[in-house]
């Protein structure tokens, strides 16, 4: 569990209109808005949006860890999910599948069927924390969407095996077989 304390984390001052959130001023909108937003974007061909918010959240995260390559995927995790949780993107779970990492965002805002959005916030959010370009890849397991964390070299490789129709497990056992 993150030790973070999220009283006093937004401060609205009324007087100038605005909204801030560790000092930056950010914006309140409900989900179907960002859906809307996020619909757009996709239909240009263009998420990198998404990916910039995520790596804006995985900075907040990373400055709240006192070494990210020392921390234990948990302790990341931890804090990794306290801002995805505080601008409203739902709670973000982790999975070790043997050396894999996967994610899984659950109560996420309602962004598409194919879940690229959701894997370029994510991957921006690990390439944040990290300082490392990293991916995500949407793929299923048992019914359930979740994101394989993979290196950006091998993301559209992976991504293929997704629809191929390979869950997650059959994913990993590829990678780790070095298929990539």
């Amino acid at each position: 569990m993150t030790s973070f304390d999220p009283a006093g984390f937004y401060a609205f001052d009324l007087e100038e209109g605005a909204v801030r959130a560790g000092g930056d001023r950010v914006l309140v909108m409900s989900d179907t808005v960002v859906t809307a937003l996020v619909s757009a974007a996709e239909e240009a061909g263009d998420l990198s949006a998404l990916r910039v918010l995520g790596m804006e959240l995985g900075a907040r995260a990373k400055g709240r860890l006192p070494d990210v390559a020392a921390a234990t995927p948990l302790d990341a995790l931890g804090e990794a999910a306290a801002p995805v949780a505080l601008f409203g993107w739902g709670r973000l779970r982790l999975e070790r599948w043997g050396a894999a990492l996967v994610l899984e965002l659950e109560n996420a805002p309602a962004l598409g069927e194919d879940g690229f959005a959701e894997a370029a916030l994510l991957g921006g959010l690990l390439s944040g924390m990290t300082g490392r370009e990293a991916a995500c890849v949407p793929a299923r397991h048992e019914g359930a969407r979740r994101f394989v964390v993979v290196s950006a070299s091998i993301a559209d490789t992976v991504y293929g095996w997704a629809l191929d129709g390979f869950e997650v497990g059959a994913i990993v056992e590829r990678l780790t077989r070095g298929a990539a």
